[in-house]
């Protein structure tokens, strides 16, 4: 029977300072579970413990013997006293994260994002999954942005989380330190239409806050300024776009121009 402490000790793992103490985080459900037990030896995270229901880790652990992962059994009830989800499916592990690890960037090659004070983990992990979509070379994300690892994030990323290159940073500065090497685009309402601006294959796309959009100090580093047109045809236009879909939309069109 699972103890108490274990039960105190992942529930923990919700807020971001136990996550920064331990270096692990949240994995819920089958499909998370699964990826992260596959994960190649280069990668950064490694599975830690895994609580599951009893078919489930017969069906899913062969062959992890060797891999000093901490296996525990837990009844459904006991699922659900650990999970963090309204519904838990199936099982949990905890991952561990590299202290070391540092993502190393290209500017040559790689197309980036960064996000200047994303607050909702929803929009977080949605935008980390279309990173992983579009082939991005990874997001480079400010102090006071969503943590990339929390639970809300790990879950909507659906994974991605585990593949993409996740940095947080000072955004002003990690511009600056590219010294005119990588082109910068801004994502601005008074910026040039998307679909007639000249794009390059590779750059940083700063994408701004929900509510307050890119700050006028990042705004300012920008090589250019990029809008995504309004075509409705309504007398009252809409507001702006989520910040996720409009990622989605500007990413997309990078991708479909690549080189200009």
């Amino acid at each position: 029977m699972i103890s108490k402490q274990q039960i105190q000790n992942i529930r923990a793992l919700e807020r971001k300072r136990e996550r920064d103490e331990c270096g692990c985080f949240l994995a819920e459900g089958d499909k998370l579970v699964r990826e992260a037990l596959s994960l190649p030896g280069r990668s950064p995270f490694r599975v830690r413990a895994i609580y599951g229901l009893a078919e489930w880790l017969k069906s899913n652990l062969a062959g992890i013997e060797d891999r000093k992962i901490e296996v525990v059994p837990v009844s459904m009830r006991e699922l659900e006293r650990l999970s963090l989800l309204k519904a838990p499916n199936q099982v949990l592990a905890v991952i561990s994260r590299n202290p070391d690890f540092v993502p190393e960037f290209d500017f040559k090659a790689d197309l980036l994002l960064g996000l200047d004070r994303i607050q909702d983990p929803g929009n977080m992990g949605t935008i980390i999954r279309l990173a992983d979509w579009f082939g991005l070379g990874g997001i480079i994300a400010c102090a006071n942005s969503a943590d990339f690892f929390s639970p809300k994030v790990v879950q909507s990323s659906m994974g991605s989380v585990f593949r993409v290159k996740l940095l947080t940073a000072d955004l002003y500065e990690f511009v600056e330190s590219a010294n005119g090497a990588i082109p910068v685009y801004g994502t601005h309402l008074a910026g040039h239409d998307i679909y007639s601006a000249k794009l390059s294959a590779n750059g940083i796309i700063l994408l701004g806050n929900e509510s307050r959009g890119l700050s006028d100090t990042l705004a300012d580093l920008a090589t250019m300024n990029l809008r995504i047109p309004d075509f409705s045809i309504g007398p009252v236009p809409p507001e702006s776009l989520n910040v996720s879909i409009a990622a989605a939309v500007v990413c997309s069109e990078f991708r479909r121009r690549g080189t200009g």
